[in-house]
């Protein structure tokens, strides 16, 4: 089992690398043969392909310099403007975009970590306060927490009041850790008086 638990993170890594390179390597190696370039060059296939990826990982690196300057950066946001307003393009864009931005992002703009108190059922679940001041709620003090289920990406929101949440010194990446692998291996962190 422990060799099991070595393993599996790795191997799911590599092929989750190798799975994305391929892919890129097949566009890439598309591209190639459609500009003629793959002719020309006169070599195998996969040497063409991982050109593909070379190119692929430096125009992604470019593209994100590009965006710093002022006048790509209102180009990328004016694209962004106009695919968040294509009906149905706009549900598979702004998933994609909002999805990758969570990754990106710091842990601090995430949200914090509470312990969420259902108030009929008394049941207690891991949730991450998302919006402090979210637009819809109830009452003034009520905030948006997402309740992370186990071994899926998913969840509820909810709103809540204050007195349902117990906020915990926890890293959000740890909390969605700890949900993802449905607390195997972990736990919540122990307060003073329980240690």
């Amino acid at each position: 089992m422990a060799g099991v638990l070595i393993i599996t993170p790795i191997a799911v890594t590599v092929w989750l690398i190798v799975t994305v390179g391929r892919w890129l390597g097949r566009m890439g190696y598309e591209l190639a043969s459609a500009s003629g370039l793959a002719n020309r060059l006169d070599v195998a296939p996969e040497y063409v392909a991982w050109f593909g990826v070379g190119v692929a990982v430096v125009s992604i690196y470019f593209i994100g310099m590009l965006a710093n300057f002022w006048i790509f950066g209102k180009a990328f946001n004016l694209v962004d403007k106009m695919l968040s307003h294509v009906p149905g393009v706009k549900i598979i864009y702004e998933s994609v975009r909002d999805l990758l931005q969570l990754f990106g992002s710091d842990s601090k703009d995430l949200g914090r970590v509470a312990i969420y108190t259902e108030p009929l059922t008394g049941q207690q679940r891991l949730g991450i306060v998302t919006n402090e001041s979210p637009a819809g709620r109830i009452d003034n003090d009520s905030v948006l927490v997402y309740l992370p289920m186990a071994y899926m990406i998913g969840g509820p929101i909810v709103y809540a009041k204050p007195s349902e949440l117990e906020y915990i010194d926890m890293p959000v990446e740890m909390a969605l850790k700890l949900a993802a692998t449905a607390f195997i291996g972990g736990g919540l962190p122990q307060s003073d008086d329980e240690s």
